[in-house]
């Protein structure tokens, strides 16, 4: 027997392979961000690399979406009953796990003052939980209708804020091309050393975030003239040049973008050449 496929079911799985591609581009485009450099003009057009991926995310999840609602909710028979279980299930599970706990820690913190009453509270509340979850071991609930729900809400927001975080980042570029760069002789920087740890560090880079100051006044008032964002495998020849008596920057200030810069005593320089 022939298989057939509704028109509908062929615009979803066309959509949804859009929507992966649109993903894997996004994914790409934020690796790429992971590696490129971060000085120079260049440096300034990769910094949207990052609000251009997480737009596409924006994208890939809009596109997501509205199939994940058709697939779960769409026609479904909403059983009253079993939503209003569920409903309570989550009100009862948000009074018997969070409610208790911080009730447990506040009674914890004063038992220095309640003594053995402030212990037998802490006890009372840590219980709480416990003979909940035997209860609901005891009397399950089948969470459906509110399951479906959370997961179409969880796409649709994640695609929000994937668009507007991208198109903010976007933006700051754009405002660096429209405001131009700004060129300044400094004398002093100091820099912190930005290193994601964990699962961040696969796609995010290790950074040094650098303070510049014109003369010893700015420093000594802690009046930062401009700030800088490198990437640590920019970093060496940029310190190179910041290490000189006197250094000449242009920089982009809203993306702390170093576009170039050269000292003014010795030969070396870092990103474009500048005059």
């Amino acid at each position: 027997m022939a298989h057939t496929t509704s028109t509908a079911s062929r615009r979803q799985a066309t959509i949804v392979i859009i929507g992966c591609a649109v993903l894997f581009v996004a994914f790409g485009i934020m690796v790429y961000s992971r590696f490129c450099t971060s000085i120079g003009m260049a440096g300034l057009y990769n910094r949207s690399a990052i609000g251009v991926s997480f737009v596409l995310f924006g994208i890939a999840m809009a596109l997501f979406t509205p199939c994940v609602y058709l697939q779960r909710m769409h026609r479904k028979h909403v059983d009253s009953s079993q939503l209003g279980r569920e409903m309570l299930g989550i009100v009862l599970g948000f009074l018997c796990y969070v409610v208790p706990f911080f009730l447990a820690m506040g009674a914890l913190a004063s038992a220095d003052s309640t003594g053995p009453f402030g212990i037998a509270l802490t006890i009372a509340f840590g219980a709480i939980p416990f003979i909940y979850r035997r209860h609901r071991k005891q009397h399950p609930i089948s969470y459906q209708h509110t399951g479906s729900a959370v997961l179409v809400a969880f796409c649709g927001v994640f695609a929000l804020v994937s668009l507007v975080g991208g198109a903010y980042s976007c933006s700051e570029v754009i405002d660096d091309l429209n405001g131009g760069w700004r060129q300044e002789t400094f004398a002093f920087y100091e820099f912190s050393i930005d290193q994601p740890s964990g699962r961040g560090a696969v796609l995010t880079p290790t950074t040094y975030e650098v303070t510049l100051y014109k003369n010893g006044e700015s420093v000594k008032h802690r009046r930062a003239d401009a700030h800088l964002s490198v990437n640590a495998a920019d970093w060496p020849q940029v310190a190179a040049v910041l290490d000189e008596p006197m250094a000449e920057v242009r920089w982009y200030p809203k993306t702390r973008t170093l576009v170039g810069a050269r000292g003014i005593v010795g030969r070396n320089h870092a990103g474009d050449t500048i005059d």
